[in-house]
């Protein structure tokens, strides 16, 4: 690590945010914990579990955690935030699969997003592939390089944008296919619902020189819209084009897309009702999640009180059929708090970072007064103690340094 890494390491703890990069490094205690999570990749069954621990308590860090192992262990990784006021809503899965391709990431790969994904696939479809298995995989993506149809996607919307954005990087200039114009309309699809022609132009009719798509041209108006929307059919192509991805990334040689979602309190306190209730929807997406509806691992970050809650919200709301044990079937992962000794250990970690960052190895007075500060805050019942231990940590760290230059 340099000295601009380690400045840049100190300004994400400085905000209480757990570093890009340096995810294990900061990850101290719960060793079972942590042990059962190397254990669940290593054993190659997809699971989907719920991370339970209290607010600024490890979370937001754990599910980064998982990011950074998964992709060390050779997945595709796509970290999502909630945020009904974003439009990401989990009772709208056109709006999750939004948000999962626009955040996926893939070892090797740096950036995110559609383009990221894409271009691994271009050059996975341009380089020589020995392995039979792979080949027909990829024979079945594009029809022996037809793209005409796909026996491997169950998405169209995700086929079309594939095959789109492959076509606009090979023959921009003469079918005037943009790639950026692709991964806009991918990225968040609701948007373009209204556009069907539009969408139909720009991606299947400019391109016909290279590909045959005759169903979509010509075919009845109905069908052309449900190729387009992924809300028909109770948001199957949405359900779909997430398998998908899990498949895409088989296919480029990983092991599958691990699926991470933080703030998931959000669907019970940030979704408006409307004339369907959405949280009632959100639940069931849930369920159908941990019933393998998506094939691969998925994590979700909730506060221990969380299934409690939901069934408070929905007797609330009058829901007295509503079958509550669904809920207790939810398989779930919990996180012990941090003791003393493991904050100490914390704060040696961050010392040896901010002694990279500004040659200052405080004095023994200074990690003294650390120690102090930890012991009073340890006992204290409060929500974020780990993350205020660690701003508290830097700010300290921050005074000793401006103490000692002036």
């Amino acid at each position: 690590m340099d000295i601009a890494e380690a400045q840049r390491v100190l300004e994400d703890l400085r905000q209480g945010i757990p570093p890009d990069g340096y995810i294990r490094h900061f990850t101290v205690g719960r060793k079972t914990e942590i042990d059962k999570l190397d254990e669940l990749f290593k054993s190659g069954r997809p699971i989907a579990l719920l991370i339970k621990a209290n607010y600024g308590t490890g979370k937001t860090h754990l599910l980064r955690y998982i990011r950074e192992i998964a992709l060390e262990e050779g997945f595709a990784v796509s970290l999502i935030t909630l945020d009904a006021k974003s439009a990401i809503r989990f009772n709208r899965m056109d709006q999750i699969f939004g948000a999962v391709i626009r955040n996926v990431e893939i070892p090797g790969y740096s950036g995110k997003g559609p383009s990221t994904l894409f271009e691994a696939l271009y050059h996975t479809l341009n380089s020589s592939i020995r392995d039979t298995k792979r080949l027909k995989l990829l024979n079945e993506l594009h029809n022996y390089g037809k793209w005409d149809q796909t026996t491997l996607l169950a998405s169209p919307s995700l086929f079309i944008a594939i095959r789109a954005w492959i076509t606009g990087k090979d023959h921009q200039e003469d079918c005037k296919i943009f790639p950026q114009e692709v991964e806009g309309w991918i990225s968040e699809p609701w948007v373009y619902y209204t556009q069907t022609n539009m969408l139909l132009n720009k991606f299947i009719r400019r391109g016909r020189l290279y590909f045959r798509d005759p169903r979509l041209v010509y075919g009845p108006a109905p069908g052309r819209i449900a190729t387009f929307d992924f809300r028909a059919y109770d948001y199957q192509q949405a359900w779909d084009g997430l398998k998908d991805l899990d498949t895409i990334s088989k296919l480029l040689g990983f092991k599958g897309m691990v699926l991470l979602v933080d703030e998931f309190e959000d669907v019970i306190y940030n979704l408006r009702k409307g004339r369907k209730d959405p949280q009632i929807d959100a639940f069931y997406n849930l369920f159908s999640l941990f019933k393998g509806r998506y094939p691969g691992y998925s994590f979700y970050a909730v506060t221990p009180d969380f299934t409690q809650t939901c069934k408070r919200l929905l007797l609330d709301k009058g829901y007295y059929d509503f079958d509550y044990s669904r809920f207790d079937q939810l398989a779930t992962f919990e996180m012990s708090p941090l003791g003393l000794n493991d904050l100490k250990l914390l704060a040696d970690r961050i010392i040896e970072v901010y002694t990279i960052a500004y040659h200052q190895n405080p004095v023994e007075d200074n990690i003294i007064k650390i120690d102090h500060l930890l012991e009073e805050l340890d006992p204290r019942p409060i929500e974020d103690k780990t993350r205020l231990a660690i701003r508290r940590i830097v700010r300290c760290l921050d005074d000793f340094y401006y103490e000692e230059t002036g």
